[in-house]
């Protein structure tokens, strides 16, 4: 129950918006992650969008690649070259829904599975005047959508940890690596840290929650501030994760 309701969180968060005036109507997109095949079959993904409202609302659709830096920063460009997308720009009717049909036409050729953001904007039209309000953006949801060739598997690691201090608190700074060749979204993490005065110490829950739900792309390196009182500097610091692994 516990792990349903986190996932269902993390769903939530996953669906970025942005309001834009006082007139914003109500659509969903769905899934808000799926996994494909770079080729055959299984390389085409299907979104819904449903419009939950009582006036008509006009939606744009985009692929843009997707990789993460050190510090956690999304970094996206647009990735057309990559996806045929049908259709990719939309008018939906009060209480109804469109399918969206997303294919992979990039490389068949990886030797890891590939990131990227499916985003849905719904786009502010005067339909009486069949004119853009000149607004960009009303609500937008970003989903994730992989495209893994067969046998992939995340293979994550503590690479480093550093004793830190950060605004006032000691702490270390732990440097996670995924060297596989899948996407490790972490969850329930357990950091056990060996060295220092007390020879070993195990973190959970409130601890590492800096860990919880972060998501390390493969060949992903990225460092967190994990708080810690005990901490000690000018010494050395090893570390081991645990956690359960989607």
């Amino acid at each position: 129950m516990h792990n349903t309701l986190r996932r269902c969180r993390r769903l939530v968060f996953a669906a970025l918006f942005m309001i834009v005036g006082a007139s914003v109507f109500a659509f969903t997109f769905m899934p808000m992650s799926v996994s494909i095949s770079p080729s055959g079959a299984q390389s085409v993904a299907s979104f819904r969008l449903t419009n939950d409202s009582a006036q008509q609302i006009a939606i744009s659709i985009k692929a843009m690649t997707r990789s993460i830096d050190e510090n956690g920063n999304e970094i996206n460009e647009p990735a057309d070259k990559d996806f045929t997308i049908f259709p990719t720009k939309v008018v939906i009717q009060p209480n109804s829904f469109q399918n969206i049909k997303v294919q992979y036409k990039g490389t068949t050729k990886l030797t890891k599975e590939m990131a990227y953001r499916i985003i849905a904007e719904q786009v502010p039209i005067d339909f009486v005047q069949q004119q853009s309000s000149g607004v960009k953006v009303l609500f937008r949801y970003i989903a994730a959508l992989y495209v893994a060739p067969p046998n992939v598997k995340e293979m994550l690691s503590v690479s480093k940890v550093e004793y830190a201090e950060q605004d006032g608190k000691k702490g270390f700074w732990v440097t996670l690596t995924n060297s596989g060749t899948r996407h490790a979204l972490i969850n329930d993490p357990v950091l056990k840290i060996s060295g220092g005065p007390s020879g070993s110490i195990t973190l959970t829950e409130d601890q590492v929650k800096a860990l919880q739900g972060q998501n390390l792309l493969p060949g992903n390196v990225r460092r967190f501030f994990i708080p810690y009182d005990g901490a000690s500097p000018n010494t050395s610091y090893s570390g081991t994760l645990s956690a359960t692994i989607e």
